[in-house]
C-alpha cells in the first residue's frame, strides 16, 4: 500500500483516472448527473473516531493532553481500503488509538478540501500526527506493517520534538536520541510538500540523514539509505558515478534478512529500477535474481498480509521484465506462474480486501498484456465494490488504451454519474469532460452541457474550488484552451468552440463570486481559461 491515489506514472494512472466500457452512449442528450442513491457513509471499524469538527478535535486534544491522529481518506481509494483492512482493524492499532484523539477526515465531507489544502495533503491516504498543541510531529507513509505502524505511533507519543526540529538539529550537528532517528527514518518524506523540507532538496536531505544516522541503528539507517537511492533512481539526470556506492549499500541490505524485510516497499516498488540502474552484465542478472527471489518468498509467505503479497506479485513482474526490450515479454512459464499466484491469492480475498486487491490485479494483468483478464477483474470490481465508479474509471482507461473511444467515454460518463461525494464528483466530472474534449472534440453540444453541469455542481458546493478540485480545474483549463485553439502551438479552433469557452468563463465567474478567494481557489479563479497572451 505504498502508492497514493492521485500520483503519476503507472500506479497513478490506475489510481485516479482510468476507465473503460463496451457501449456507445456518448450521443445521448440527458447528461444530468444522477443523484446519490444512498447517504454517503463510511466504515469506521472499532476505532473511536472523534465525533465533531476538526477544530473541536484539536480543542479536545489540548484539553486531554493527547496527540491527534489525523487520517485523510476516501471511500473510493484502493490504498485507503488496504489501510483499513490491514491496519485499522487490528487489535494492536485499535488499542494504540485510545492514546490519541483519532480523526477521520473524509475527503468528501464539508470543508474537507480546505483542510486538505491547509494540511498540505498530497493524496489518499495521508496520516498526520500532531502534538496536543497542534504542532505537526510526523507524517506516516503507507506500506508499513502493523508492528511498524504501532512503533511509529509510540515514537510520536514520546517525541520531544517534531520531525522539522529534528532535521534542523541534524543540520546543526547535534546528537539525537535513537528514537529521534527512528522517527526521522519513518517520516513520509515523499509526502512532505515542503512543510519540513522548506527549500531543501529531498534527495540531498535524505542523503545527509543516511550519512549521519549512527551505524548501530541498522534498520533506521537502511531505510534512509534506500529512500535516498529511490530519489536518485527517479532523477533522469542522476549522477551515474554513485551507482557503485548505491549498489554496495543495496547489497548490504539484501544480505541481512532483518534489513530487507524492514524495507519491503523498496523491492516491491523500486526493485526493477534498481536492476536497470545499479548494475550491468552478470552483476545485473545476479541482482535481478536476488530481488526476484526475495519477492517470491514474500508472495508465498502466508504470515504476510494478503494484500502485500499481491503487491509483491506486481513487484516481481516489474523486476523480471526490467531487463527486457521495450516490447519484450516474459516467458510462457513466467506468465503462467504469475497468473497462478494471482488467482491463488484472489481465491482468499475477503470483502474488506476486494476493492484494493482487484485494483492491483486488474492493473497487473493489463501490464502483462492480458487485457481480457484485466477487464474481467475490473468488471468484478464494479460488481462487488461499494464504490464502482473507481473501477469504471479504470475500465475507461483500459478501453482508451485499446483505441475503443466510444466505450471509454461511456465508462467515464458512468463513473461520473454513479459517483457520490462533492470532491469525488468534481474529480470524475472533469475526467469525463477532458475525455470528451480529447476524444470527441467536435461534440460541441455535449461538451457544453457536460461543462455547465460540472461547473454547476462545483458552484453548489461550499469550497468547491479548493485542493483536489482546484487541481482538476487547472488541468481542464489547459485542455479546453487547446481545444479552442487558444494556445499558439495548436491549430486555430472554430468560433463555435470559443463561444463555448466564453460561456464557461461566465459560469466560472459566478462560481468564483461565491468562493472565498484564497489559496488554491483564488489561483484557479484567476487563471481558469486565461489565454497565455493574457496572463
Amino acid at each position: 500500500m505504498n502508492w497514493k491515489c492521485g500520483t503519476s506514472a503507472l500506479f497513478g494512472l490506475l489510481l485516479i483516472c482510468l476507465a473503460a466500457g463496451c457501449s456507445d452512449r456518448t450521443s445521448q442528450t440527458d447528461l444530468r448527473p444522477a443523484e446519490p442513491s444512498q447517504p454517503f457513509t463510511r466504515d469506521q471499524g472499532e476505532i473511536p473516531w472523534f465525533d465533531g469538527t476538526v477544530e473541536q478535535a484539536f480543542a479536545a486534544a489540548a484539553d486531554q493532553d493527547k496527540p491527534v491522529f489525523l487520517y485523510w481518506g476516501a471511500e473510493w481509494c484502493p490504498p485507503c481500503h488496504e489501510l483499513k483492512a490491514t491496519i485499522f482493524r487490528r487489535e494492536e492499532f485499535i488499542a494504540q488509538s485510545q492514546l490519541f484523539v483519532p480523526v477521520y477526515l473524509d475527503g468528501d465531507t464539508q470543508r474537507a478540501q480546505v483542510y486538505g489544502e491547509s494540511f498540505g495533503v498530497l493524496g489518499y491516504p495521508t496520516v498526520i500526527v500532531f502534538d496536543p498543541a497542534g504542532a505537526e510531529i510526523t507524517r506516516i507513509p503507507g506500506g508499513m506493517d502493523i508492528q511498524r505502524y504501532v512503533s511509529v505511533l509510540e515514537l510520536a507519543l514520546n517525541a520531544l520534538r517534531p520531525v522539522s526540529q529534528l532535521l534542523a538539529a541534524v543540520e546543526r550537528d547535534e546528537t539525537l536520541r535513537d528514537e529521534d532517528w527512528q522517527l526521522l527514518a519513518s517520516y513520509a518524506w515523499d509526502q512532505d510538500r515542503g512543510r519540513v523540507l522548506g527549500e531543501r532538496e529531498l534527495y540531498a536531505v535524505l542523503s545527509m540523514l543516511a550519512r549521519h544516522c549512527p551505524e548501530n541503528l541498522e534498520i533506521a539507517k537502511s531505510r534512509l539509505q534506500l529512500a535516498a537511492i529511490g530519489q536518485w533512481l527517479s532523477d533522469e539526470e542522476r549522477d551515474q558515478v554513485l551507482a557503485a556506492t548505491y549498489k554496495a549499500e543495496v547489497a548490504a541490505v539484501l544480505a541481512r534478512q532483518s534489513l530487507w524485510r524492514a524495507n519491503l516497499n523498496s523491492w516491491i516498488y523500486g526493485g526493477g529500477d534498481m536492476v536497470v540502474s545499479l548494475a550491468e552484465g552478470s552483476e545485473q542478472r545476479a541482482l535481478q535474481a536476488q530481488i526476484a527471489g526475495l519477492l517470491e518468498a514474500l508472495i508465498e509467505d502466508e504470515d504476510l498480509d494478503l494484500l502485500t503479497r499481491i503487491e509483491a506479485i506486481f513487484g516481481w513482474y516489474e523486476v523480471q521484465r526490467a531487463t527486457l526490450p521495450e516490447e519484450g515479454a516474459l516467458t510462457d512459464a513466467q506468465i503462467a506462474w504469475t497468473r497462478e499466484q494471482i488467482e491463488t491469492a484472489r481465491e482468499s480475498l475477503n470483502s474488506y480486501q476486494q476493492h484494493a486487491a482487484l485494483n492491483v490485479i486488474a492493473q497487473l494483468y493489463f501490464e502483462m498484456g492480458l487485457h481480457e483478464e484485466a477487464r474481467l477483474a475490473a468488471e468484478e470490481g464494479v460488481r462487488v465494490s461499494k464504490q464502482p465508479y473507481y473501477f469504471m474509471s479504470l475500465l475507461a482507461y483500459m478501453e482508451r488504451e485499446a483505441g475503443n473511444d466510444d466505450a471509454a467515454l461511456d465508462w467515464y460518463r458512468q463513473a461520473w454519474e454513479s459517483s457520490r461525494g462533492p470532491a469525488t464528483r468534481g474529480q470524475w466530472g472533469t475526467n469525463y469532460l477532458v475525455a470528451l474534449v480529447e476524444l470527441r472534440p467536435e461534440a460541441l453540444v455535449l461538451i457544453e452541457q457536460t461543462g455547465e453541469a460540472v461547473l454547476g455542481e462545483l458552484a453548489a458546493q461550499q469550497d468547491g474550488l479548493h485542493h483536489r478540485n482546484s487541481a482538476r480545474m487547472d488541468r481542464l483549463s489547459g485542455r479546453l484552451l487547446l481545444w479552442a485553439g487558444a494556445v499558439p502551438e495548436d491549430p486555430p479552433g472554430t468560433e463555435d468552440r470559443r463561444e463555448v469557452l466564453a460561456q464557461f468563463r461566465v459560469s466560472m465567474d459566478r462560481l468564483c463570486d461565491g468562493e472565498i478567494a484564497a489559496g488554491d481557489a483564488a489561483n484557479t479563479c484567476a487563471t481558469f481559461l486565461v489565454e497565455p497572451n493574457q496572463a
